[in-house]
Order: structure tokens, then sequence, then C-alpha cells
């Protein structure tokens, strides 16, 4: 094995996991891995799990040549607040997301559930990816930080020149002129996953 001077059985035997489910990961007949099997190989090479799924040795698990597999961690809204001050190679909560093969996506982006208030228009479940690298425009999601109360929104931002306005989600919450002084643009959301029950991340402990 290329990325450690190993075997597969002494892999499996160090990381106490079947053998079959070490060959077929590696080999990609896998479709859809366990997240705690692929972060406890990535600890094992020293490698993130990004970097584990790029190698030649893993087959991308059957995911077309046009998309690739990326694991985001799912964020509550507190934590949400400081994400530069967290630690991923401790994390333990992360959402498998599938991507064109040619996007780019920050390593920075992370995972937000809808809050109830968001409902109907986003029913529970909605998983928002939010990328802190992109360049809000008129029309985006984004998620604001009110510094007054230093507490998270998601709003629609529309660009009418030289005004941008923060409409809310859903009726009954004011609109806001953007200003530097009172408002942070943390990030912009560029996918919306639906899940029809409240989503549960997947936690990389075994």
């Amino acid at each position: 094995m290329a990325l450690k001077k190993t075997t597969e059985n002494k892999v499996a035997q160090d990381l106490n996991i079947p053998v079959i489910s070490v060959k077929r990961l590696l080999s990609g007949e896998t479709t859809d891995p366990r997240i705690s099997t692929l972060k406890a190989l990535a600890d094992y090479f020293k490698v993130t799990i990004d970097n584990l799924i790029a190698t030649d040795e893993v087959a991308h698990f059957g995911v077309i040549g046009q998309t690739k597999p990326l694991f985001i961690p799912a964020l509550d809204w507190e934590s949400a607040k400081n994400i530069d001050g967290i630690d991923l190679s401790q994390w333990h909560e992360w959402v498998p997301v599938t991507v064109g093969k040619n996007e780019n996506v920050s390593p920075r982006s992370f995972a937000l559930e809808s809050r109830p208030s968001m409902h109907p228009r986003f029913q529970q479940g909605t998983l928002f990816i939010v990328d802190p690298d992109l360049s809000a425009t008129d029309g985006d999601l984004v998620l604001i930080n009110l510094r007054q109360n230093n507490e998270l929104t998601l709003r629609e931002l529309f660009v009418d020149p030289p005004e941008w306005q923060l409409h809310p989600i859903n009726q009954g919450s004011p609109i806001l002129k953007f200003s530097k002084e009172e408002h942070e643009i943390l990030g912009v959301v560029f996918l919306t996953l639906f899940y029809n029950r409240k989503m549960r991340p997947l936690h990389t402990e075994g």
C-alpha cells in the first residue's frame, strides 16, 4: 500500500476492522462507506478524509467520474460563529456531500441544519452547505452574524446599487439594510440538501 508500508491485513488488525471491509474500501467496491471507517483509515495514514479518497488506491466509491465526494463538518448554530476556532481534526460530526468534479469547494465549508422558524420555506431536515470563501452576489442565501448580539441568521441578499438588503427567509422579520458595522457575512449557501427526517450527522467514532 503506497500510503504506508503495511498490508491490508495489518491495517485491519491495527484498527480492529474486518479485513474484507478494508479490501472493499480500498478497491472501490464499497459504494457507501461508513464515515467511522473512513475517519479511522485517514487517522491511521495521517491524512485527511479528502486526501484519503483522492488517492489512486481508493476508487471514489463508485461515484461517477463527473462528481467527487466530500465530507463536510456538521456544525450547530453556536459553533458556526467561530468556524476558524474549531480544530476540525478533532471534530466528530460530518456529512457526505457530492459535488461536480470541477467545482472548487473551500476546505472551510461546513453544514448547518435548518431551524424550525425557517418552515415552511425550508422543511425540517434541510441542510445548508455554507462556503465562507465565496463572494456574496445578488440573490444569494447568506449566513449573517448580527454584530450587536452575536447571533446568526440566514438571509437572502438583494443588491440594488448602492444598497444591499437582507431579506428574511419567511415573512414576519424586518428587511435589514446591510451595513459592515452591523452585519458580517460568514458564508454563502452553495448547496441545499433535504432529509425526510431530522438530520443526524455521522459520527466518526466507532
